[in-house]
């Protein structure tokens, strides 16, 4: 009789290779959410990581590669719990969630980043994050709103509800280094989940949708 042994499937050498690219984009994080983009370089990241500098090519094809994954990873985290809750009854509880989530996962510096980005630039990486990132996270905050319309007594989410959601969440990520150097209160987790209750009340009063809690 044969026993059952549960194997990895990760060998010795793709377990380094994972941890190369985590590497990789742990340095990414790091370096390029602090600095601009253009006075990172591939050097300067390899050596934040550790690994040699040609795995940068092998993982991510260049510098821009990188950059657009490190973006995108963080979006997927962003994203999680609007994803889990589309075709969910929407409910003030659930918007917390997703509020709450969205202030956890999004530092302050990306926020600033996609900011200005998007505000200042014209160039491919601009474009690559509205067609890439924004518009699919938008696509999917519009179908978690086609959730709210059909629980609530509103006929549609008008352009001032969606730019005060807008707000809502992006709105603190930006304010949060000023507010801190202006000593009005700390900004930190506490605030975020005090601030991710009373936005979820409010939404969720406007669309009727406290019954559902």
């Amino acid at each position: 009789m044969i026993n059952s042994i549960k194997v990895s499937h990760m060998t010795p050498d793709s377990q380094q290779q994972d941890t190369a690219r985590k590497a990789l984009l742990n340095a990414a994080r790091e370096l390029f959410l602090k600095n601009a983009y253009a006075n990172i370089s591939i050097r300067r990241i390899a050596d934040k990581a550790k690994v040699n500098s040609a795995m940068i090519a092998y993982y991510f094809g260049s510098k821009s590669g990188l950059f657009r994954e490190m973006l995108a990873s963080y979006v997927e985290q962003v994203t999680s719990e609007l994803k889990a809750n589309i075709n969910q009854t929407p409910k003030a509880s659930s918007l917390e969630g997703i509020l709450l989530n969205f202030y956890r996962s999004m530092p302050a510096e990306l926020a600033t980043l996609l900011f200005r980005t998007l505000s200042f630039e014209q160039s491919d990486m601009r474009d690559w994050i509205l067609e890439s990132l924004l518009k699919p996270t938008l696509a999917m905050a519009e179908a978690y709103f086609a959730q709210v319309i059909s629980h609530s007594n509103k006929d549609e989410i008008t352009m001032v509800v969606r730019v005060s959601f807008q707000s809502m969440l992006v709105g603190p990520k930006l304010l949060e280094k000023p507010l801190n150097e202006l000593d009005l209160g700390t900004i930190d987790d506490d605030f975020y989940q005090q601030l991710a209750k009373f936005n979820a009340r409010l939404f969720a009063s406007y669309f009727n949708l406290e019954a559902t809690e």
